[in-house]
């Protein structure tokens, strides 16, 4: 019984299991198909999660980082005017360092203004608040302004006179402006083509500030580079002979508009200066205090009284040749005939009591010169200003003695007529104008060029004092000496120069080999090594005296260089310029 009980349970007990684990292993299988669904299924979903994610941060981020505003201000429409963006909810402008044609371009493209016309121009003016860009420096393929490289939103070493501007090309602008076909005629009537010269503020069409035509405006030419070759060319395009001389820093007074050419480099022998190389129209990193000028010698010879030849203006931008050109037969200074009165016999024919002032100083014994001559005020140009004739101003002030001869308006500009040029007293005289110059209301001058001075204050002298006068141990300091620190020796270091009683620095702007050569002159020094840039003897402190030195070499002191006017700069001391010279 036994056995056949095993055999019995046998069959049914084993076909039993096998139905259990088959039908475990379907189960398993349809669990395993439902989880491989379930994670496919998740997966697909999680995708398009993170492309919906991926599509709302998109938006998001288009939303969030709107591209930077910017507008034209000033302009005739919408597309010509002052650069000025937004940020930080306010509107500020844009600094000129750096700024070329493809920065341009960037604002006219954003704009929806076509392409850039010019680069920078002046003509609309100063902005106000803040100067949010600087050093912006575009590839030409950004959206929007923003996207230039730059120093960084309010980071800027500039003032509101170096605010860009662009013109763009642009259907209304064209309308407005002249710049489109319709004005073709008008020009061709007007006989104006692109590289046409003009001269400006000269007393003749021989003179002045350099002009040049484009694309339906004027234009001045930046001084970078500018020399006797390139104001060669000039005075063969109008017809005015040969240059007799160039001039620099605005010395016919600052332009107005664009600066259509900068580094001009002429061979001498091109018909047009528009034909010389240079950085291409509109191309600059210029101001107007930089605006180059000619002195040609004219289409006929111009006869005038003799002048000393020690008499002609040699600094601050006017740039005079040795040639004979100058002396004898023509002067780059031709004489007027608008008045009555002989030059050469003002002072001793018009015997009126010609009074004297200063003005903007911090006494009655420092200022600017003016003089007063029929009837009104008028002040005095700076040409071969100097010491002496400071010391006669301070005797007919009844100051004490001369401290100090000022130039390139110091004291701040004048106004009305400048009275006196080219002033050269003995020191002997009682009156400025029994000094030489070239007569009442005669010169080539601009009020950036008035002429100041720094006198000591009278002091009554006590005649019963008994003790001995003290003895200085050391010379007083002239003005314009100059001295270098920090090098290692003494003909090396920073430059520094004595001015108005103060010790200042010169800032790197246009430093280069000629400007170094003059200051190792001036030390003592034997040759000029190098001219260092960029604070390489450290910063100095106090005031910056000086900027944009252009000199030739062969000037006995920085001050005959040009340059701006004294303390007009826009440094700070990480510019301060240095030289290293060899020991003599």
């Amino acid at each position: 019984m036994r056995g056949q009980c095993v055999e019995v349970m046998r069959g049914p007990c084993g076909g039993w299991k096998l139905a259990v684990w088959l039908l475990a292993s379907l189960l398993g299988s349809l669990l395993l198909l439902a989880v491989t669904v379930t994670l496919q299924v998740g997966d697909m979903t999680k995708i398009n999660r993170r492309a919906i994610s991926s599509n709302s941060m998109t938006m998001m981020t288009a939303t969030m980082t709107p591209l930077s505003q910017v507008r034209l201000v000033n302009g005739r429409n919408h597309c010509e005017g002052r650069v000025e963006v937004w940020n930080n909810g306010t509107w500020g402008t844009v600094c000129d360092d750096d700024w070329d044609m493809v920065d341009a371009s960037v604002v006219c493209r954003q704009l929806s203004c076509g392409v850039a016309l010019v680069g920078s121009i002046s003509e609309f003016g100063q902005g106000s608040g803040p100067i949010l860009l600087d050093n912006v420096d575009c590839k030409g393929g950004e959206a929007d302004l923003g996207q230039c490289g730059s120093l960084g939103w309010g980071i800027h070493n500039c003032y509101h006179y170096e605010d860009v501007s662009v013109l763009c090309k642009d259907a209304s602008a064209e309308d407005s402006r002249g710049f489109g076909d319709p004005t073709t005629q008008t020009k061709r009537s007007l006989g104006l083509r692109d590289g046409t010269i003009r001269l400006v503020g000269g007393l003749d069409h021989c003179q002045g500030r350099v002009e040049v035509y484009y694309s339906g405006s004027w234009g001045t030419v930046c001084d970078d580079d500018w020399g006797m070759k390139d104001a060669g060319v000039v005075c063969q395009q109008i017809g005015c002979g040969h240059a007799v001389s160039f001039t620099t820093n605005a010395y016919f007074g600052y332009g107005t508009g664009q600066i259509l050419l900068d580094n001009v480099n002429c061979n001498g022998y091109e018909k047009q200066l528009g034909k010389c190389y240079s950085l291409g129209w509109g191309i600059h990193n210029c101001g107007h205090h930089e605006d180059a000028g000619v002195i040609c010698s004219g289409s006929e010879p111009t006869t005038v009284p003799p002048i000393k030849s020690d008499t002609m203006p040699m600094g601050r931008g006017f740039i005079s040749t040795d040639s004979g050109a100058v002396t004898g037969q023509t002067q780059p200074i031709p004489m007027t005939t608008t008045t009555t009165v002989s030059m050469t016999t003002v002072a001793m024919t018009t015997k009126e009591k010609a009074a004297i002032r200063v003005v903007n100083g911090n006494s009655s014994c420092q200022g600017r010169v003016e003089v007063f001559h029929n009837n009104i005020w008028g002040t005095v140009c700076d040409d071969d200003w100097d010491l002496d004739n400071a010391v006669v101003a301070c005797r007919e002030l009844g100051c004490g003695h001369a401290i100090a001869a000022k130039a390139l308006a110091f004291f701040g500009y004048g106004s009305g007529p400048i009275l006196l040029d080219n002033v050269d007293c003995e020191g002997n005289e009682r009156r400025l104008e029994d000094c030489f110059h070239l007569g009442w209301g005669q010169h080539n001058c601009g009020h950036h060029e008035d002429a100041g001075v720094m006198c000591a204050p009278f002091q009554l002298i006590d005649i019963q004092m008994t003790e001995r006068p003290t003895v200085p141990t050391s010379p007083p300091l002239r003005e314009g000496t100059v001295r270098v620190v920090g090098g290692q020796h003494r003909c090396e270091g920073r430059v520094e120069m004595f001015s108005g009683a103060r010790w200042g620095t010169v800032c790197d702007d246009a430093w280069d080999m000629p400007d170094a050569k003059v200051v190792c002159n001036q030390l003592g020094c034997g040759n000029v090594v190098a001219a260092h840039v960029e604070s390489f003897f450290g910063p100095g402190s106090g005031a910056i005296l000086l900027d944009n030195l252009k000199c030739r070499g062969s000037e006995a002191s920085l001050q005959q260089c040009s340059h701006i006017p004294w303390d007009v700069h826009n440094c700070d001391h990480s510019e301060d310029a240095g030289v290293t010279c060899t020991l003599s």
